[in-house]
């Protein structure tokens, strides 16, 4: 039988499988609800892991189904999650605590959580955090999830340092003083274990896989993934972190250096409705009459770490049409700041840029883009996270000793190209200018 692969993304909400073969050629899908997701009043953000567990055994049983029917064998499987998200385990390797997600509110990192929901729940004795792969694998094993190693993209926000690849020596002090214990630390890639002639590779977190499915694993190229929120992610060859940046390492040496804005598709939800009409609408308007800085609510991470920063705008609309207008090209000068940014800090974008994510569906919002950036922009069709793990799966099998190169020698389809729209380029060139001098006014 033909060798394949298996990517898994679980993300908030649901959980997705993909099998593909040695070209990334898509053999089929499945996928799973999770538990809902629980919001507190003391700012926490909980869901049960068992539903982890039970959502990916799903999966892949049906992926096997799927398999067979295909007559190939997978042989790799990385498993990719949202990041930091963790629980907290006993000697016995059973969850103590429903598990904290990513955005959980009780303190700003993920062991500063954990030290608060043990002292909150009063949980004594040895604990062991670990993360939602860890914890998924070990059931796969039939292992203690403390005994699976964490690779050191999930585990960056908990303390780790990429330099040294391992935890950082005031991280593992503050956790032994609080008597929990930390996972030890691998590259993605790395074989955690087997299931028969199933492999298990350490992977990366969502939003590295989403921008490596997008095509964004060579030095210079940059992935802007447009959603709820916008996503910029751009491939170095060296560290660089800022105010609301940082960066993951791809073994063996590039580095995904990015950051994320509230910006995106919740900037204009109230055309959500019928954004083909607004699409044909702005289009036809033409660069609108004012710029803006269109957040939704208060604060802000990444071009401008603000968390005061509100909507700031030049001027007024003339009618609905160009507010919308306005919001699009709003969302495009903070790209072009955002990769600005990242030059200044030594990161330049000097390959391709890819887009992914629901807004790269819009012609209009990518051509504006375009426009903005004065460079071409690539949709990238059929990315998704799930799709940067089965690429790493497959990865870790024909290329283990640098999982960048063997990422970049698959051959993802072709995405379509967005040119400027020459006309407006001035226009957008002079109202960057001012979305620049808005948004380093006094006020803000």
């Amino acid at each position: 039988m033909k060798p394949a692969f298996i990517g898994i993304d679980i993300a908030t909400e649901s959980t997705r499988a993909l099998l593909v073969d040695e070209n990334a050629n898509v053999l089929g899908t499945a996928s799973a609800k999770l538990a809902p997701v629980i919001r507190g009043q003391d700012g926490s953000v909980t869901q049960d892991p068992q539903s982890w567990v039970v959502a990916v055994a799903s999966l892949l049983a049906e992926i096997q189904v799927i398999a067979a029917a295909a007559q190939v064998e997978p042989i790799s499987l990385v498993i990719s999650a949202t990041s930091g998200t963790f629980t907290l385990v006993n000697g016995e390797g059973r969850a103590l605590i429903p598990a904290a997600i990513y955005n959980d509110g009780r303190a700003s990192s993920p062991l500063d959580r954990a030290i608060f929901i043990r002292k909150a729940e009063k949980l004594e004795g040895k604990l062991h955090l670990v993360h939602t792969p860890e914890f998924v694998i070990a059931s796969l094993l039939n292992l203690k999830p403390q005994d699976i190693a964490a690779d050191w993209s999930h585990a960056l926000k908990t303390g780790v340092d990429l330099n040294t690849q391992s935890w950082k020596p005031g991280i593992l002090s503050q956790a032994n003083t609080e008597n929990i214990s930390l996972p030890n630390v691998v590259a993605p890639g790395a074989k955690l274990g087997a299931i028969g002639k199933l492999n298990i590779h350490a992977g990366m977190t969502d939003g590295c896989t989403a921008q490596i499915s997008a095509g964004g694993a060579d030095l210079g190229s940059a992935v802007t993934t447009l959603g709820t929120t916008m996503v910029i992610k751009l491939v170095s060859n060296k560290d660089v972190s800022g105010p609301g940046f940082y960066s993951h390492l791809l073994p063996k040496t590039n580095w995904l250096v990015g950051g994320a804005s509230n910006l995106g598709g919740i900037s204009f939800k109230e055309f959500a409705s019928d954004i083909k009409s607004w699409d044909q609408k702005a289009e036809a308007h033409g660069p609108a009459s004012f710029v803006t800085y269109p957040l939704h609510s208060k604060g802000e991470r990444f071009p401008i770490a603000n968390k005061d920063l509100a909507k700031v705008s030049s001027g007024k609309p003339i009618n609905e049409i160009d507010n919308y207008r306005a919001i699009l090209e709003g969302i495009a000068f903070a790209e072009k700041l955002s990769y600005e940014i990242l030059a200044k800090a030594g990161a330049p974008l000097t390959g391709e840029l890819r887009t992914a994510g629901g807004g790269a569906k819009s012609h209009v919002w990518c051509k504006i883009r375009a426009t903005v950036l004065n460079r071409p922009v690539i949709a990238q069709k059929g990315s998704g996270s799930d799709l940067g793990a089965a690429l790493i799966a497959i990865a870790a099998v024909t290329s283990p000793t640098d999982i960048a190169a063997g990422i970049s020698a698959i051959e993802l389809p072709a995405g379509e190209i967005y040119l400027p729209v020459q006309e407006e380029v001035e226009a957008m060139a002079s109202g960057y200018k001012l979305f620049v001098k808005i948004t380093e006014s006094p006020h803000l």
